[in-house]
């Protein structure tokens, strides 16, 4: 369903707008975690039914965060932005303004600009949620997702 979303809708929304992510991007500090995708929607088209039981989360030195929500067949949607901009209403939740959408299958990646904001919560001691949406030229993306309440696996460069 994915290769549909992707040749027909998502291919549309990046036309004449996209450029390639960087090649010589530093190494970010990435966090793993594991849980529920409730939703899924990639251009307006909804497929929820191949995300996957796995969370990314990025942060570079540089600031800029990302989301990465993965389908069964390895595409990626990130939602991303820049980690000085979040607002905390409380200890445990930050609101992430998002000002990029970035779509990446098979080794071609995808971005364009987006207005939009993910909400999440500490999903160190219990479980946590990530929920994500961004208005785009091409359409509506948007994706929700609560972890397992295990705390994130940590890798650094």
């Amino acid at each position: 369903m994915i290769r549909s979303v992707l040749s027909l809708g998502v291919l549309l929304t990046f036309v004449g707008t996209a450029s390639a992510v960087p090649k010589t991007a530093e190494a970010p500090t990435l966090a793993t975690v594991k849980g529920t995708c409730e939703r899924l929607v990639i251009g307006g088209q909804d497929v929820t039914g191949q995300c996957t039981g796995t969370l990314l989360n990025t942060s570079y030195a540089t600031g800029r965060v990302g989301f990465y929500f993965v389908t069964s067949d390895g595409a990626a949607l990130t939602f991303t932005g820049l980690g000085s901009s979040q607002v905390k209403p409380d200890p445990d939740t930050a609101v992430q303004p998002v000002d990029g959408v970035i779509f990446g299958f098979k080794g071609q990646y995808d971005r364009e600009k987006a207005v939009g904001i993910c909400r999440f919560t500490n999903p160190n001691d219990r479980p946590g949620s990530v929920n994500c949406s961004a208005e785009t030229r091409g359409g509506r993306f948007s994706a929700d997702f609560t972890t397992d309440g295990k705390p994130p696996e940590i890798v650094k460069p």
